[in-house]
């Protein structure tokens, strides 16, 4: 039997016809870039997919299709802490039978850095077995290895697997080479044939990457989650009124002052993780393990205050609940109960209720998970319910095993990655979504929703990208990434060389002046039915406005408008593609007339500029009934609703050349963000 049939028959178990064979499409597409056998060329391909969609299922196949097309070696990264290692190796080695199978096909050797592991790991490829090598993520672990690996033939073909391949890989000094991505330099170039993947959810770094630099992929495999996955589309869109709980900002934790008591939404957010525990048991006896996560700051000494804290009030809750009488238990569980029911759960009586409610405090296990603590893992099995403390160690590829209730007080990171590698409340939960709740700050919530829209448009460009015939590296330098208002894609020490493109407003300073010109773009308007459209207030003023849901008559509009070849700061293809960007995501935008009543505005012309200012002013002070313009700039409430696409025609004469007839300027809005591009001569 060969590997791939074993592992599917192993995978059925839990995953659908149809989830497996899109398992196995993107593997052997990842395949087809490796070397041909007995040939020295090294490739690397870039494997996206989603926060904790899967990825190490993915792996899994990718090693097990590799066995089956004759790679004898796979070396995997599997993680920079020894917690990572040991978690997604145990993964690999049971899903592949490595450790209880009797078929002698693999083997599987960590850190082999010693000349005896050397020797051992050369003993097995002569005997034709499949070599598994699970390496942390350390320059020096990968150095030994690459020194061991280095004697074994040159021909023989390779796997190298970088899982978080975003994360301590990339090169991050400006002046030499980091230590863990020479050590990954050196890895490579001891095994001359060999297919080097790169596993993440947040590729912003891998693909803005110089494409000189040996971690900059050639080729993007895109991973689809399978049925239920839940990411950030299902939590801060879809379901965001029933899931998104508000951590007021006075509960944002300080960088270095540890709480003296609970904050009032993290008890609600314990409170909610009991109660809904509770039912979930009463519901499901299958359910365990279920679990909680509190990330509040990098800082150990802060982190084991929350555990002392979460400890303290779970035995206040176990003393004072008593077996059988609902009066007892707190308003804020009894609370937390009634909102899981509203979100979807089934309810049960009170008794049944108090009961399993004693249970769960009464199991309940708390860890705190840093470099200081004891635990070096998570037991899973040693009680179903568990709370979680952490910070940094439990971000990138940890996977916290039936994740209900995420409590994150840490201010957000202005970094798309990080930010977005924090949620590790996504998964496959789609049954469990009425016990689901995001505790976060309203800043973090709304960084986190933008980011859906950045991630959502990076893959579809992308792929349209590479599958009209482009590079990564070419939508790198023309395409790039657009992102929310205040971040960045990545650490700036890893990318260099960006140029950033600022959406907000922009204005056609030196539009056509040509009479027959500007009766073509009347035309349009009038096509577009601006010209008969109806006024919207806007305070004291009101203007012509189109509300369009669809995209084709902003597009028509733009592409066929008359206008110079240049114009200063207009960039026209640019805006043409961000709004079509735009509104991939907001699926509407408004068009308006800007006007003085009936007739055209007079505006100033320089020569060497065009229009000074096209815009209206907003109002010194309201008019004595109250009416206030709020400006130009600042139309369709764009002041607290900053992520819209507005486009203004302005009616206009240029002053003291009022005989010279109107001209038709446009100003466009384009959302809040920006975008990032590699700029062109790298």
């Amino acid at each position: 039997m060969s590997e791939i049939d074993r592992l599917d028959k192993v995978l059925a178990s839990s995953i659908d016809d149809e989830t497996r064979a899109g398992i196995w499409e993107s593997v052997r597409a990842i395949l087809e870039q490796g070397p041909p056998e007995g040939t020295a060329t090294q490739s690397t391909v870039l494997a996206l997919g989603y926060v904790q969609s899967g990825k190490t299922t993915s792996i899994t196949a990718l090693a097990a299709a590799a066995a089956d097309a004759g790679y004898q070696v796979i070396v995997a990264l599997l993680g920079s802490t020894n917690l990572l290692l040991d978690q997604n190796r145990d993964r690999l080695e049971s899903s592949l039978g490595v450790t209880s199978r009797s078929d002698y096909v693999w083997i599987s050797e960590t850190n082999p850095a010693t000349e005896t592991a050397g020797k051992k790991l050369r003993k097995f490829i002569d005997m034709g077995r499949v070599c598994l090598v699970p390496v942390l993520k350390h320059a020096g672990r990968i150095r030994a290895v690459a020194k061991q690996l280095e004697k074994i033939p040159d021909d023989l073909r390779v796997l190298i697997i970088d899982d978080e391949a975003d994360q301590a890989s990339l090169n991050t000094s400006k002046d030499a080479e980091s230590s863990t991505y020479a050590a990954i330099r050196e890895l490579r170039n001891a095994v001359p044939s060999h297919l080097f993947v790169q596993y993440t959810a947040t590729p912003y770094a891998p693909l803005l990457l110089d494409a000189a630099d040996i971690l900059s992929p050639q080729h993007v495999e895109f991973l689809t989650p399978g049925k239920g996955y839940t990411g950030g589309k299902q939590f801060f869109i879809d379901n965001a009124e029933r899931v998104v709980r508000n951590v007021p900002l006075l509960d944002e934790q300080a960088s270095k002052t540890p709480p003296l008591q609970l904050q009032k939404s993290l008890h609600n957010a314990l409170s909610s993780f009991i109660a809904g525990s509770a039912l979930l048991l009463l519901h499901d006896a299958a359910s365990p393990p279920i679990s909680m996560l509190v990330h509040s700051t990098a800082r150990n000494d802060v982190q084991a205050r929350y555990e002392f804290l979460i400890r303290r009030q779970l035995e206040q809750w176990r003393k004072s609940i008593v077996e059988g009488d609902i009066s007892s238990v707190p308003g804020a569980i009894l609370e937390e109960r009634n909102r899981i029911v509203a979100n979807g759960a089934d309810d049960v009586d009170d008794v049944a209720f108090v009961t399993k409610l004693k249970v769960v405090i009464s199991e309940a296990m708390t860890w705190l998970v840093n470099s200081t603590a004891d635990v070096n893992k998570v037991d899973w099995h040693v009680s179903p319910i568990h709370v979680l403390v952490g910070g940094n160690k439990l971000d990138r590829g940890f996977t916290v095993e039936g994740l209900t209730v995420t409590y994150m007080n840490r201010p957000a990171s202005p970094q798309v990655d990080t930010l977005e590698q924090r949620a590790r409340a996504f998964g496959y939960r789609a049954d469990l979504l009425p016990y689901c709740q995001f505790f976060a700050s309203k800043k973090t919530v709304r960084s986190l929703t933008e980011v859906v829209h950045t991630e959502e448009d990076l893959r579809a460009r992308l792929r349209d990208h590479v599958e009209g015939g482009g590079s990564v590296h070419t939508w790198a330098r023309e395409i790039g990434i657009l992102l929310p208002e205040g971040m960045m894609p990545t650490r700036s020490s890893v990318v260099s060389a960006l140029s950033r493109m600022g959406l907000g407003w922009h204005q056609m300073r030196t539009p056509s002046r040509l009479v027959a010109e500007t009766a073509h773009n009347y035309g349009l308007l009038e096509q577009l039915g601006l010209m008969d459209a109806p006024r919207t207030s806007q305070g004291r003023l009101a203007f012509r406005t189109l509300h369009v849901d669809s995209l084709e008559p902003v597009e028509t509009l733009l592409a066929q408008w008359a206008r110079p070849d240049y114009s200063p700061g207009w960039l026209h293809d640019e805006f043409v593609d961000a709004v079509a960007r735009g509104f991939a995501h907001l699926k509407k935008a408004t068009i308006m007339l800007m006007e003085d009543g009936d007739a055209p505005r007079t505006r100033k012309w320089s020569d060497e500029l065009g229009f000074v200012n096209l815009f209206q002013g907003r109002d010194l002070k309201p008019q004595p009934n109250g009416d206030f313009y709020p400006g130009d700039r600042f139309v369709e409430g764009l002041e607290n609703d900053p992520n819209q696409i507005l486009i203004q025609v302005h009616r206009t004469q240029v002053r003291q050349h009022e005989e010279d007839g109107e001209v038709l300027a446009l100003a466009i809005y384009l959302g809040s963000g920006l975008v990032v591009r590699k700029e062109s001569n790298v």
